[in-house]
């Protein structure tokens, strides 16, 4: 997770990045339709250093339980889960085409590019909101935020060799 500039940065991010991870899904969506290049998307869990085999076991095997349970069994099983270590989740789009080398495009990494001033996933530098994401009143900006989503995504899309 990047370092944030103040407290309303992270504030106003997280509003958006709900938004911004539906917007980008659509656009690659709506990209890949047209492409020449496949996509299919994967998941990593990032694990807290320090975590046992036997605890990522436990965690998953609780995960794999809590989809199934009755209702009033899943608030033990969550609190089960919260005991154990937290992993990130790391989404990525693996993009490949038939004679160029896969390309992989980090979704979080996409979100923040979107929710966030200037953002680059190699960089240290603490981010800030893009408060042109917002309208007068502070409400997201949906017009807004549709537009530099899309124009992000097609530009992805369009540094990809034919």
């Amino acid at each position: 997770m990047p370092e944030f500039a103040t407290s309303l940065a992270r504030a106003k991010v997280d509003k958006l990045m709900q938004p911004a991870l539906i917007r980008v899904i659509d656009n690659i969506r709506k990209q890949l339709d047209q492409a020449t290049w496949q996509g299919r998307y994967e998941e990593e869990l990032i694990w807290p250093e320090g975590t046992t085999p036997e605890q990522k076991q436990e965690y998953a095997a609780l995960q794999k339980l809590l989809h199934g349970v009755p209702p009033e069994e899943h608030d033990r099983v969550a609190d089960l889960m919260s005991q154990l270590p937290q992993p990130s989740p790391l989404y990525t789009l693996r993009l490949n085409h038939a004679d160029q080398a896969d390309r992989t495009v980090d979704i979080w990494a996409l979100c923040y590019q979107v929710c966030a001033v200037a953002y680059d996933e190699n960089s240290t530098a603490a981010i800030e909101a893009d408060d042109s994401l917002f309208d007068e009143l502070g409400e997201v900006d949906w017009r807004v935020l549709d537009d530099k989503t899309k124009a992000l995504i097609e530009a992805i899309f369009s540094d990809l060799p034919s």
